[in-house]
């Protein structure tokens, strides 16, 4: 009876900090084995966004541009034998087939778009964000998606009404650049939201837009469902490392929007059109390469440290 007595009288606070911690556990985000041909207008994503943002540009401009040069090499030869530099202009673009050529760089964007719309619209019950209340909802990515797709049109209207043909070229630089703006915005000001964005509630503080990016394209694209946005919800809430990684994520990402598009402009700016056109692209696709290869070893290695801190009790909320 003493001890009991002795037991009920101890001080609370002495007998909470003299209880060991307990772990916390650790739950493995991605755990549906997802198969490549399980949705394959998502999985032929990618070798879309190849053939159309950088093969078929290529063939439509470099075909052209090849023909004419034939043809403006024979005229000079003809005109001005033994002449050079010959004075006629080189032929290096023409406002249609430049057009054609920048304006299929959309076809992959867009294709990747529709896909996922049709697996949010008639798949909405395993895919769709937590707090989703009816199909036509979406996810915020493929909103933003949307949006900046008709962003990237702009170099398209300037460029023909005011005969810059450079301009063109700038088309992937607006999306990336319109992208960079939300980065900066949900980085450096996370203010209260006014409405539910995917599985977070109206009126909790913004959070990182790789946070977003990186909820919907595992969810949707691939094929994670709604199981994974709990867990990822969670993680996120209860995980001090694991907020700080996609704060630090974004500014990576922020970094290497400004790094291409200074490439890109010292690449319009100081070449010729026809060097400059393939190059464009081609810096497009590096940059990209570099900091996704990036993300992806920076996230592994997170991730086991953080599997480490699960195992030694040490985990921050």
């Amino acid at each position: 009876m003493g001890a009991l007595s002795n037991a009920r009288t101890l001080d609370p606070e002495k007998s909470a900090s003299a209880l060991p911690r307990l772990k916390k556990k650790e739950t493995k985000l991605a755990q549906k084995e997802a198969h490549p041909w399980q949705h394959l207008g998502i999985t032929l994503g990618l070798p879309m966004i190849l053939i159309f943002d950088l093969v078929i540009p290529c063939i439509i401009y470099y075909t052209w541009y090849n023909s004419h040069k034939s043809n403006w090499q024979r005229q000079c030869h003809e005109e001005y034998p033994g002449q050079h530099p010959c004075p006629i202009s080189r032929p290096e673009f023409d406002e249609n087939i430049l057009g054609s050529a920048i304006a299929s760089f959309g076809v992959g964007e867009l294709w990747i778009l529709l896909a996922r719309m049709y697996r949010l619209f008639f798949h909405r019950d395993d895919c769709a964000p937590l707090l989703s209340r009816n199909r036509w909802e979406l996810d915020a990515t493929s909103w933003v998606y949307a949006v900046a797709l008709i962003v990237s049109l702009i170099p398209f209207v300037v460029a023909s009404n005011l005969a810059i043909p450079k301009l063109y070229l700038y088309s992937p630089a607006f999306l990336m650049t319109f992208l960079g703006c939300l980065m900066v915005i949900t980085t450096l000001y996370p203010f209260k939201i006014p409405i539910g964005i995917n599985s977070q509630a109206r009126g909790t503080r913004l959070r990182p837009f790789i946070y977003y990016a990186a909820e919907d394209f595992i969810a949707v694209d691939g094929l994670q469902d709604r199981e994974f946005r709990v867990r990822y919800n969670d993680r996120y809430e209860t995980n001090k490392a694991f907020r700080r990684l996609f704060v630090c994520l974004t500014l990576w990402w922020m970094l290497g929007i400004c790094v291409y598009i200074g490439c890109l402009s010292a690449v319009i700016w100081t070449l010729p059109l026809h060097i400059a056109f393939g190059l464009s692209l081609g810096i497009l696709f590096s940059w990209i390469a570099v900091w996704a290869a990036t993300t992806f070893v920076w996230v592994k290695i997170e991730i086991e440290r953080e599997h480490k801190a699960y195992e030694a009790g040490t985990v921050e909320e």
